[in-house]
């Protein structure tokens, strides 16, 4: 889902002790997180409470649109305690808690039970989703263009290998919710194992948005 500036709700923005003008001198990269329907990354917010006092506190930010098309703002803190709202067993909590990637079925907010890709936000302890069939699969990863058959791996939340022109390197890739385009070539993060808790043939791709 992709906002307007015009939409911007900038007095809830005032809440959180981010003027007008703070919200449109964000850095580049948050702003266009916000307008394209992902997170901020972490930024220092003074929250105004209910006694007209304020609390600085530290979380990210993201952009949803309410029933009535008027647009509102998600703040996402960072989180002492892993909340387990998904209905984890303790190994898949330790998977996530390694930077793994998690694939099972979940209710999805229109109620219907299917695919979700989980991932720990590494800077908030937050568990994020996103419907598998809710990801863009890419034609091609730098240089290199994907096969059919790669474009399911990665759907399926697989590691894939590729092969960048003139074959002197090889990409690895896999979906990873923690960017915003939807997959990463960190090795760092690469280094984790895939847990699957699904059929491939459930999956049904088509943009990812988180």
């Amino acid at each position: 889902m992709n906002f307007d500036i015009k939409d911007l709700p900038f007095a809830q923005f005032e809440k959180l002790g981010l003027s007008r003008k703070d919200v449109l001198n964000m850095k580049p990269e948050d702003l266009a997180n916000l307008l394209s329907g992902n997170r901020t990354s972490l930024l220092t917010l003074s929250v105004e409470l209910t006694n007209g006092q304020r609390f600085e506190t530290e979380a990210k930010l993201s952009l949803y649109r309410n029933p009535d098309k008027s647009v509102s703002i998600y703040v996402h803190p960072v989180r002492a305690q892993l909340k387990n709202d998904i209905g984890a067993t303790a190994e898949e909590l330790s998977h996530l808690k390694q930077g793994g990637l998690l694939v099972k079925d979940h209710t999805a907010l229109n109620g219907e039970r299917e695919p979700h890709f989980f991932q720990l936000d590494r800077d908030t302890n937050e568990i994020l989703r996103a419907r598998v069939r809710d990801f863009v699969v890419p034609s091609a990863i730098r240089d290199a263009v994907l096969s059919p058959d790669q474009k399911e791996q990665l759907r399926q939340g697989k590691m894939i290998e590729l092969e960048a022109k003139g074959g002197k390197e090889v990409i690895r890739a896999r979906v990873d919710l923690n960017e915003p385009r939807g997959f990463t070539t960190n090795p760092e993060i690469l280094g984790q194992k895939e847990n699957r808790g699904f059929s491939p043939e459930k999956v049904k791709p088509s943009g990812l948005k988180r």
